[in-house]
């Protein structure tokens, strides 16, 4: 007579082993890592799931905030509502209620998301083709928003990189770093956390390649500012991984990579000591492609220094003053005497 057990009463032993508290957890790491199948995520979710991390982000939000509006109550995640079911009146009822609440520029890009769901819907075949037309054909909200943040002026920036210099901690170094990377070559948030040092091509000319927006590499130059990129090197070491680490509150370097929340925190800081008001990380990346424009450049060339695919884009950037534009009409166009 055999003693082996069956293979499903082991399989029920194993289970019963683990316990229910080791099973949920297993299945709530699964949850939050997004592995539990894209069968199982709804329109919405998998519309989310191809977008970068960052654009996930503020697209959940901007799901979030309309079904708010669609369902008249509060939400919690935007994300979990049967955009299927909503109807044409709901969806007017949404962009009038964006049109007042929001720039154009934002409400547009909340609009774009809600349609892009819809057009999940349809591939899931839980809309009709002819319900998705008419759900989608939803007019943009026209006008243009007025134009935010600013480009730092030169005393500016001397302050905000003096007190860099002036801290002689790894943070100093790190900060004075991140501070470049943004200013002097233009990188976003995600793109200066996301910089490996494998992306160093020369550190003497900071010559970089940037992993950047739907999977792109191109190159970037930090110019003057490899300075302050060599000085962090020196200090953080030859090591491979993330460029920017974690420093402590004693000064001990913690080799994580930072957050771009990190470098809002950071700039913030240092702002503060240098006594700056009114700039984000995006500032310096305004203040990069002014200073561009400054030097002679076409929207073409800050287009492709940005890394930017649309040139309309770039006119936020431009952050030169009406004096500026009309000194450089007088300067450009030139008119013969009347003579006598």
């Amino acid at each position: 007579m055999s003693l082996s057990p069956s293979p499903t009463r082991a399989t029920g032993q194993t289970q019963a082993a683990q316990g229910p508290t080791e099973q949920h957890a297993k299945t709530r790491i699964n949850r939050n890592r997004g592995d539990s199948g894209a069968e199982k995520r709804n329109p919405a979710q998998r519309y989310l799931a191809k977008l970068a991390p960052s654009s996930r982000r503020t697209l959940r939000w901007a799901l979030t905030e309309m079904g708010k509006i669609w369902k008249r109550r509060p939400v919690k995640d935007g994300s979990r509502l049967a955009w299927n079911r909503i109807k044409a009146s709901d969806v007017d009822l949404i962009r009038e209620v964006l049109a007042a609440k929001f720039a154009p520029v934002t409400a547009n890009t909340m609009l774009v998301a809600l349609r892009q769901v819809l057009r999940f819907c349809w591939h899931d075949k839980s809309l009709l083709y002819e319900d998705f037309l008419r759900l989608s054909d939803v007019d943009s909200i026209k006008g243009e928003s007025p134009a935010r943040g600013r480009a730092l002026g030169e005393a500016e920036l001397e302050r905000l990189y003096g007190v860099c210099g002036a801290d002689r901690t790894p943070a100093g170094a790190r900060d004075g770093a991140a501070i470049a990377l943004a200013h002097a070559a233009g990188l976003r948030c995600a793109e200066i956390v996301g910089l490996d040092v494998a992306d160093i091509v020369d550190p003497a000319t900071g010559e970089l390649l940037v992993r950047g927006k739907g999977g792109t590499v191109s190159g970037a130059s930090l110019g003057a500012g490899a300075v302050w990129l060599q000085a962090w090197l020196a200090v953080r070491g030859p090591e491979p991984g993330p460029v920017l680490f974690q420093v402590l509150a004693h000064g001990k370097i913690a080799r994580h990579r930072l957050s771009p929340a990190a470098v809002f925190r950071i700039l913030a800081k240092r702002a503060k000591q240098a006594g700056i008001k009114d700039v984000s990380p995006h500032c310096l990346r305004k203040t990069f492609a002014t200073s561009l424009f400054r030097a002679g450049f076409d929207h073409v060339m800050v287009m492709r220094s940005l890394r930017h695919r649309d040139i309309r884009s770039v006119r936020i950037y431009d952050r030169r003053t009406e004096d500026e534009r009309a000194a450089a009409q007088r300067a450009a166009i030139r008119v013969p005497g009347r003579g006598r």
